[in-house]
């Protein structure tokens, strides 16, 4: 009864004109050379058209190379202009694949868009004509084709996901464009190379920064010496490089430079699935998080030793203010902290009419309750003096040491060395035990109201960075007491740091980021100088205290005695 009715309706009309639009789209995962080319869609809907003198070409509407989950698409988006302009009322496409392979969006065209807008829909080889046959929009074998094009996808997006997973985790590189610094190798375009032009840069900001230049001094250095932004560099080498992000890095800004200081690609890691698409259906992408992301180390040339990255690590995760006026840090700034609240101190100047006076008062003081803490105040010459008069000392004792360290090396002693190092990593899992439990806490405290979300935010970052630290130093204990165990005794990472730095006049950012882990000043002025390398210096110092005669023996042959007589009453 319903196609007497249509056929009633055609012939009622029978010098109606159809202003067609013939759609073809083709996505990157459909084969070229098969049935489903531009061009055989094109030949098939010619054909249809010379066929039915009643419809007429008003444009073709080519999507190559566009997916069909979503209807995102530049010549869909055309036609579908046209077609609310009334320009044209009819739609043809090859099948239902080629309209697109999203079953819901789908459904809301056909069944509620073509309508209201009175648009004949042609699908040729599923037999659909919304005009000629009304019902077939609404058969079972439309929507169930529909729910087959939308499985094919998700099935094509799971298979393409594992297959880039285990190419990430072989440690190729699959990005379109290379990280700044790195360009793809000619001979695999999977393996990255080193790109001397942006490495260089590379180098420069990390040198920067680890000689005490603040980011937003960088940042100034890097736009007033005309440096390409990593997306304009990636523009020039790259012509297909996205254009919308040019725009919006067009100048050196702070984020782009410290998201240099803490890519861990330039230490020759391959860090990938850093974003990933929300669905199949949807191409908009999303962070993954940290502990999902796929690094496989060592896979390519790094620009940036690994020292010198963690130095960079250790800088940022310090509270420190610099004036906008002032492009250098302070050498101690972010280092030095009240003794008490633990809170960074702060560095103020006070001019007495003659000349300034540089002094440092705690921050919780000072910012935020009075009640919370005392001042702390200290002169900032007394707190330089202490802390070069301190490095001068134990870099004295690494040089002096050095050679009773040899003879150690040369005399080893495995089960004691092994013993001291299992005592410093229970330490250190006691400490991670501690940090771990502070982030646990944190969130009741959030809930509750004890701290505001910015606080939460800002601890929960510090505690995640401190317990990446220690992580890492007890994996670095483990492979030393693996090497021990094997024979394999490296030189002491204490005397080699503290020496490097031997004959020095005054504190440096670059000295103290590499010698110093904290200062802390105390109501009654005394100040404790924490270093770096502490479980080091404590494994010499065990094996020297306990192995004092042979070291004193060998130590006085060699003009040595005060430097091991320091080590034993320290």
């Amino acid at each position: 009864m319903v196609k007497y009715v249509t056929k009633m309706r055609k012939e009622q009309h029978p010098s109606r004109v159809w202003n067609a639009a013939l759609y073809l789209r083709l996505s990157r995962d459909d084969d070229k050379y098969e049935s489903e080319s531009i061009s055989s869609q094109r030949e098939l809907l010619l054909d249809f058209i010379n066929s039915n003198p009643d419809i007429k070409v008003y444009d073709i509407y080519i999507d190559d190379g566009w997916t069909g989950t979503n209807f995102d698409r530049p010549e869909f988006k055309r036609m579908e202009a046209d077609l609310r302009a009334k320009k044209i009322d009819c739609i043809i496409v090859k099948d239902l694949s080629r309209f697109g392979r999203n079953c819901i969006e789908i459904g809301s065209y056909l069944n509620v868009v073509f309508p209201y807008l009175k648009t004949r829909f042609i699908c040729i080889n599923d037999n659909v004509d919304s005009y000629l046959d009304p019902e077939s929009l609404d058969a079972l074998s439309t929507k169930f084709k529909n729910l087959i094009n939308d499985e094919y996808c998700r099935d094509i997006s799971v298979k393409v996901k594992s297959s880039l997973t285990i190419r990430r985790e072989n440690g190729e590189y699959i990005g379109s464009f290379p990280c700044y610094g790195y360009e793809k190798s000619k001979e695999d375009y999977h393996k990255l190379v080193v790109d001397p032009e942006a490495a260089e840069v590379v180098r420069t900001i990390f040198r920067r920064f680890i000689s005490g230049e603040s980011i937003r001094g960088i940042v100034k250095s890097l736009n007033e010496g005309n440096i390409l932004t990593p997306a304009l560099y990636k523009k020039r080498k790259y012509p297909k490089y996205s254009p919308s992000k040019v725009t919006s890095e067009s100048t050196w800004t702070q984020r782009t430079v410290r998201r240099i200081l803490t890519n861990r690609m330039y230490v020759g890691d391959m860090v990938q699935n850093i974003m990933n698409n929300i669905s199949y259906r949807i191409q908009k992408c999303r962070a993954v998080e940290p502990e999902k992301r796929i690094i496989v180390a060592d896979t390519h040339e790094a620009i940036i030793s690994r020292e010198d990255f963690k130095r960079a690590e250790d800088l940022l995760s310090r509270d420190t203010y610099v004036s906008p006026k002032t492009k250098e840090m302070h050498a101690l700034s972010g280092f030095i902290k009240c003794g008490d609240c633990k809170r960074g101190m702060i560095r103020k100047t006070l001019n007495n009419g003659w000349k300034d006076y540089h002094y440092f008062i705690c921050s919780t003081y000072k910012n935020r309750d009075r009640n919370a803490c005392s001042k702390h105040t200290i002169s900032a010459e007394k707190v330089e003096r202490a802390v070069l008069e301190f490095l001068k000392m134990n870099i004295a004792f690494a040089v002096d040491i050095e050679p009773i360290i040899c003879t150690i090396n040369s005399h080893p002693e495995r089960e004691k060395r092994i013993s001291s190092l299992m005592r410093q990593k229970e330490r250190h899992l006691a400490e991670l035990t501690k940090y771990k439990k502070l982030r646990e806490e944190l969130y009741p405290d959030f809930k509750s109201g004890l701290i505001d979300q910015a606080e939460y935010e800002t601890f929960r970052n510090k505690y995640e960075i401190k317990i990446a630290q220690i992580e890492s130093a007890i994996a670095d204990l483990e492979v030393k007491i693996d090497e021990i165990g094997k024979g394999d005794v490296q030189e002491n990472a204490f005397i080699s740091n503290f020496k490097r730095y031997k004959n020095i006049a005054e504190l440096s950012r670059e000295i103290v980021s590499a010698l110093i882990d904290n200062v802390y000043v105390y109501e009654d002025n005394r100040i404790e100088i924490v270093m770096k390398y502490r479980d080091e210096y404590e494994a010499v110092m065990d094996y020297v205290l306990s192995h004092e005669s042979r070291v004193l023996e060998s130590a006085v042959m060699q003009g040595m005695s005060t430097a091991v007589q320091a080590a034993s009453e320290g």
